[in-house]
């Protein structure tokens, strides 16, 4: 029985807290905008979903009109067993699609259970279930149409709805045009207050006798049992209800506005009529509600429909203003540091305190065994101290200097340990004014801290274990921002045992305050989140306008935050390329290894740290007993780029015009000592950390400080305390190095009480004579400013402007550097020009085929000198060269090789013109003919000449008629792939991103892939990963105004595009003509296509079928001729939930399709009918289809393979020549359930993407549900290949796949509209 209260106790905790989801993440997910908003106070209003479901009022367009009044829209639902707060338009979709069913409380587990076992069910939930998934989620506010309550005769057959008892045990603030008007008003209200609930109506101007609203009327007869002024009055009610800890709801009633409500006398007589056929007709329970509200539509002419629309658009906008009222009473809050700190400080330290408990082995073999034995008891001495990295690094920075005001902003609970840690922190002499006490009261589950290591017998760390979910569980607090401000500190220490939310949080508050920012990384775990995902995240600022200062990982931290920055993408950010080439990383291993050791570098240390570096300019990592390693980006005016003390520690100048970045500054410093004394680990690199800001904030340079700190952290080590008691004997040498000038010569070291300065003995030279001096002067420049002009470039501008070198050569000084965007490759990048008008192919094979001319030396031209095959230029070395490299490694190359790039590049900048190019070109034979034929020729001529003026005018139909220009390799012997393990290389991406990804197609002829989004764009690249200077350069770009282009698909022979959003119609693009056309209405079925979005041309040319969008019987393929754009079929298949997806068969004469439900339909264009219908096995939610390879069944399209993705994750593949049962009749039969040659289960999430390579070799399947989701499976085995894509492979949540027409290039495209390409190989 006690087991089974602390249970309950537990249950009630975990839904009581409002914001907090721990111990629901395995079960409801929220979206990262909800999450987001609710982690930073941003307004949210919950929505429920059966108002999406029954889909009798349309679009609302209840999701803007939440944003339109500064809020975040929730909508709840059930998608696939799963409860859902936040979903996306798509995901909305998807579960209306998916026959959802109606979810109140009780039907909950029924859902999420029913998902654990396989089967995948959608849930429209009521506002019972919305509102008991809006308060786990930490949602305070919902907005709907009208509360259930008791219906007429319900005390009798006790019809009462949930939604009465969800809130007399849920905190919710209800907003609602009160209950329907055909229910007992009176009775429902009753037992709303016999269950606890607050219900009052907004006045609206009113000063007496408020009614309480029934629906589609403002007056019901019935006094409101309260009245609430405006959204502030509720807000503030709302706020009151949670301080005293009230778990009851409040249903706030909004009347509907007066231009939409129906009168009162008008309304009862259709409600009593409705209600009267009801009890004729037998509609009880569930049937009830529908029934009447079907009656009051009819019987008012669809006025009813109307002010529904309205009074739920009424009721979320107020739900909205509430939401917004009440996140500024949060923000404002109760007495809290806001008003407690009034003083500035030093340092603000943002980070965890802790009850420490440390653990040494003590073993009677401790010595020469002292590792701690494994799954028993082990002897040991246990001390316990006060501890925490914020802690830490707060009393290391207190102590150091006496005379630096530190603040440590921290929570405690109201504890015991929470009462130790305030008295350890005030004997210590420390500010407590901005630790937080949390109750369990407000925040049930709210415990101080605590941190236990197990040490060997050694002192060193074994295993550590950390409870901080105090620092988790709470959503960041406004108050802090208020500390921030009055404390106005220099620097702002902020630790990661925030959530990534709230570190972001922390350092908005620093920036406003001007303060710079120290990132204490605390594990391997906890270092990643300051690179966490992006998505609904402020960015991280980029030099020199990062918003981190400083972080001092070790190396394992290091390695953990540039894993994190790569997997989330922080890399392609452009400007972190901008940063990153303005450093020019050329040769630099070796520099690597002559600054650190060839073992720090074969580890990666230095290259992590440099990829780091545009986010946080300097990074400080700590080696233990090896040191410190020091990486930092100096600016244009720092003076260590011209120190010789300091050159041997700049890494690389800026090579760019960057006007910021003069260097890398990169530099070990060994440990002051080795320690063999060692009393605890414990708090060594917080008090490193504490040390070192202490000094940067007296002002000093982060070299002079690191070995102070060093000291600092051996002191901590000789400690039994979590930070030494004697790092006050440093404060001394502290203040001397931050106050050490940078003219000081470095080497000299800093002094402390028992050492001196070291004497620098002075040697006496002869004085120059005046001779010497102008030599000097004329061969090395002015003394002074020697190391500042040993790096300028030693040119002039004669006469014309022009800037001439040394040698007298003309030199580009543009402002180009061949470095503005850049491709995967490491500190590599390539000119891209979206805008930039596509090269003239045609004149890049005139620039090429030079190459192939072999003169004879007798008739050689005059500008050709045969010693420039034995002349050798560096491209790399040279910034204005690196742009006529075609690859990474391309770096060599002799003169005559040089002087055709020169001559490629001349015309990328400089078109051939017209008659240049006829020149060119071989003379065209003439052909003899009369003169009687003179006329026509002409004639011929002119028609010739017309022709050109077309072409000039249309580029893109010029480049795909010119097959010399496009077709690259033009071998047609097919690549036999093995399974298993598949030979593939990354190649160039498209360089233009979209907004997202919709589709993707290369065209049946060209090496072009066209790509389309939902932002109305559709690119078309030339698939050339050589090309030079753009790899896969843009042919051209279109935008179809107004469409959301869901789908754009070549025709058959390649002339064409078809384009088409979520709108009632489609577009054809004419390539050849450039006309397009607009087909808008189907005669005869326009009312059942009202989007065209789905639509596939077949195979052969002819046809265009397309998902109708209402599911009459099942579902509908509507099929149009291509050529007339007329309809001539429909195919209809019966199948719960409607079509998932269809394919054309190989022929073209015939479609295969597939319903939701799984049952697969084989349709005879010929015959205008079903040959067969099949099922796929085990298919409980099918979701996309695919059809692939050559040599199947005639008689089914010769379609070699077919394959089915579920929403399960599973995908079944069959041979379809194993479909077909042996039959002597004509008639083709088919087995009703085959079973597949293959089900794949490597996929978890739905499958949402199935493509087959042209030659039928591969298959790939994907789901956008999960990032990097992704697998490729070779035929006819079927196997998965286990070689790719491994974990670095940066896929992305992918929502479009492509082959090339050769099955030799794979194309990705994702959801942030990037488009990677891979090159598959035999």
């Amino acid at each position: 029985m006690q087991a089974f209260s602390r249970s309950l106790r537990l249950a009630e905790r975990q839904s009581a807290a409002a914001g907090s989801l721990a111990g629901l993440k395995s079960i409801l997910r929220v979206s990262e905008e909800v999450s987001d908003a609710l982690a930073t106070n941003k307004p949210v209003v919950a929505l429920e979903t059966t108002i999406y479901t029954h889909g009798a009022l349309g679009d609302l367009g209840l999701e803007d009109i939440v944003r339109e009044n500064g809020a975040v829209p929730a909508v709840i639902g059930v998608l696939g067993g799963v409860p859902t707060v936040g979903l996306t338009p798509d995901e909305i979709t998807q579960m209306v699609e998916g026959s959802p069913r109606k979810a109140s409380r009780r039907d909950l587990a029924y859902l999420i259970g029913s998902s654990m076992v396989g089967s995948k069910i959608n849930g429209g939930t009521t506002i019972a279930a919305t509102t008991l998934l809006a308060r786990l989620a930490g949602i305070r506010v919902f907005g709907t149409g009208g509360l259930g309550g008791v219906h007429r005769g319900g005390h009798v057959s006790f019809d009462i709805s949930a939604d009465l008892t969800e809130l007399g045990r849920t905190r919710m603030a209800v907003v609602s045009s009160g209950c329907k008007g055909f229910l007992d008003i009176a009775r429902t209200l009753e037992y709303l207050e016999t269950q606890g609930v607050l219900v009052a109506t907004f006045a609206d101007g009113r000063k007496v006798n408020v009614d309480f609203p029934t629906f589609w009327s403002r007056e019901s007869g019935i006094k409101s049992p309260f009245v609430v002024q405006d959204e502030e009055h509720a807000a503030a009610i709302i706020m009151a209800q949670e301080r005293l800890n009230i778990e009851t709801g409040f249903l706030f009633a909004n009347p509907i506005p007066e231009a939409d409500a129906i009168p009162g006398d008008e309304m009862k007589a259709v409600i009593e009529q409705a209600v009267r056929e009801s009890d004729e007709q037998g509609a009880r329970g569930a049937d009830n509600t529908p029934f009447i509200l079907k009656r009051i539509r009819h019987l008012t002419n669809g006025r009813s429909v109307t002010s529904n629309k309205a009074l739920v658009q009424s009721n979320v906008k107020r739900a909205a203003k509430i939401a917004a009222a009440v996140s500024r009473l949060v923000a404002e809050g109760p007495a809290t540091p806001d008003t407690l700190v009034t003083t500035e400080a030093d340092i603000l330290v943002a980070g965890s305190v802790a009850v420490d408990l440390s653990c040494d082995y003590t073993g009677v073999d401790a010595i020469e065994d002292p590792i701690p034995q494994l799954h028993t008891s082990n002897p040991a001495h246990i001390t316990q101290s006060i501890g925490g990295v914020g802690h830490n690094v707060a009393l290391a920075a207190h102590r150091v200097s006496q005379h630096t005001k530190v603040r440590l902003c921290s929570m405690v609970g109201k504890d015991l340990a929470g009462s130790t840690v305030l008295a350890s922190l005030e004997s210590n002499g420390m500010d407590t004014s901005c630790i937080q006490q949390i109750g369990h009261d407000e925040y049930p589950g709210s415990r101080t801290a605590q941190y236990v290591s197990v040490n060997d017998g050694n002192k060193h760390l074994v295993l550590a274990m950390a409870d901080m979910d105090i620092f988790t569980a709470q959503p960041y607090s406004h108050v802090w921002d208020s500390a921030v401000r009055s404390s106005k500190p220099s620097w702002l220490v902020v630790d990661g045992n925030w959530k990534d939310h709230d570190i972001r949080a922390w350092i908005r508050a620093a920036k406003r305050s001007g303060a710079r920012i120290a990132f204490e990384p605390v594990s391997r775990e906890k270092s990643t989140r300051l690179f966490c995902p992006q998505r609904g995240l402020e960015s991280l600022g980029v030099f020199p306008f990062n918003t981190v200062d400083l972080t001092t990982p070790n190396q394992y931290e290091l390695a953990s935050m540039h894993a994190a920055a790569q997997r989330n993408e922080y890399f392609e950010d452009e400007r972190w390329w901008g940063v990153i080439d303005a450093f020019g990383m050329k040769g630099a291993r070796d520099r690597f290894v002559m600054l650190t050791s060839a073992a720090m570098t074969d580890a990666g240390i230095p290259q992590q740290a440099i990829r780091l570096l545009p986010f946080i300019p300097t990074i400080l990592t700590k080696l233990g007993s090896e040191g410190a390693f020091l990486t930092t980006i100096l600016r244009k005016d720092d003076p260590r780029l011209y120190d010789a003390a300091h050159e041997p520690f700049i890494l690389t100048r800026s090579i760019n015009d960057h006007p910021d970045i003069g260097g890398v500054y990169m530099r070990m410093f060994p440990s002051v000592e080795q320690v063999t004394d060692v009393v605890s680990v414990n708090g060594i690199g917080d008090t490193f950390l504490g040390t070192l800001v202490a000094g940067l904030a007296h002002g000093g340079k982060i070299e002079n400080l690191v070995n102070v700190a060093q000291k600092a952290a051996v002191l901590t080590l000789r400690s039994p305390q979590s930070v030494s008691e004697r790092l006050g004997l440093l404060e001394r040498e502290l203040i001397a190095a931050a106050t050490f000038s940078s003219s000081d010569h470095e080497e000299l070291g800093f002094s402390s009480d028992e050492e001196s300065v070291p004497e620098v003995r002075k040697h006496a030279f002869r004085e120059k004579d005046s001779d010497e001096e102008d030599l000097e002067r004329f061969v090395l420049g002015d003394a002074a400013n020697f190391r500042k002009n040993l790096f300028k470039d030693e040119t002039i501008e004669d006469e014309q402007g022009r800037t001439i070198d040394t040698f007298g050569r003309i030199v580009d000084t543009g402002k180009e550097t061949g470095l503005e965007d850049a491709d995967d490759a490491d500190l590599f990048t390539f000119d891209i020009d979206v805008g930039r008008t596509p090269v003239d192919e045609q004149q890049l094979a005139l620039a090429s085929g030079t190459r192939q001319l072999q003169h004879d030396p007798k008739d050689a031209p005059a500008w050709e000198d045969s010693d420039d095959e034995r002349l050798t230029i560096s491209l790399a070395s040279v910034n204005q060269l690196r742009k006529l490299r075609t690859s990474e490694a391309d770096d060599r190359i002799n003169g005559t090789e040089y002087t055709l790039r020169l001559r490629q590049q001349y015309l990328r900048l400089n078109p051939m013109p017209e008659w240049a190019i006829q020149a060119e070109e071989p003379p065209k034979k003439r052909r003899r003919r009369s003169s009687a034929a003179s006329d026509s020729s002409a004639s011929s001529e002119e028609g010739e000449e017309g022709g050109d003026l077309e072409t000039e005018a249309l580029p893109l139909d010029r480049l795909l008629r010119d097959a010399g220009a496009l077709l690259g390799d033009v071998s047609t012997r097919a690549k036999k792939l093995r399974p298993e393990v598949i030979d593939i290389q990354r190649s160039r991406d498209i360089p233009d991103a979209h907004q997202d990804i919709t589709s993707l197609e290369f065209h049946p002829q060209y090496p072009v892939l066209l790509s389309s989004s939902t932002s109305s764009l559709l690119y078309l690249h030339h698939i050339a990963p050589t090309a030079y200077p753009t790899p896969n350069p843009l042919l051209t770009s279109t935008q179809v105004k107004q469409v959301p282009v869901r789908r754009a698909q070549f025709s058959a022979d390649g002339r064409k595009i078809f384009i088409a959003g979520r709108r009632r119609y489609i577009h054809s693009w004419d390539i050849e003509s450039g006309t397009v056309l607009k087909t808008s209405r189907i005669q005869g079925h326009h009312a059942e296509q009202r989007s065209w979005e789905r639509f596939k041309l077949s195979p052969c040319g002819r046809y265009l079928g397309m998902v109708a969008s209402m599911r009459k019987g099942g579902g509908i393929i509507n099929i149009l001729n291509v050529s007339t754009m007329q309809w001539i079929a429909a195919a209809r298949l019966d199948s719960r939930g409607g079509i998932a997806d269809f394919c054309w068969w190989r022929t073209g004469n015939g479609i295969t399709i597939l319903g939701k439900g799984g049952q697969v339909g084989e349709y005879s264009m010929a015959s205008k009918r079903f040959l067969a219908v099949w099922n796929d096995e085990g298919s409980n939610g099918a979701t996309v289809l695919a059809m692939g390879g050559s040599g199947g069944p005639e008689l089914l399209g010769e379609d070699k393979w077919v394959a089915i993705g579920s929403t399960s994750g599973v995908v079944n593949i069959y041979d379809r020549h194993a479909l077909i049962l042996p039959s002597e009749e004509d008639e083709l039969k088919l087995k009703a359930r085959p079973e597949p040659l293959r089900a794949l289960m490597q996929l978890t999430t739905p499958v949402t993407v199935l493509t087959f390579s042209p030659d039928g070799q591969l298959l790939a399947i994907a789901s956008r549900h999960k990032k990097d989701c992704m697998k490729l499976v070779h035929l006819p085995s079927c196997t998965v290949y286990r070689n790719w894509p491994t974990e670095q492979t940066p896929l992305g949540r992918i929502e479009a796949i492509a082959f090339g027409t050769k099955s030799d290039m794979l194309a990705v495209g994702n959801d942030a509209g990037k488009i990677r390409l891979w090159e598959i190989r035999s």
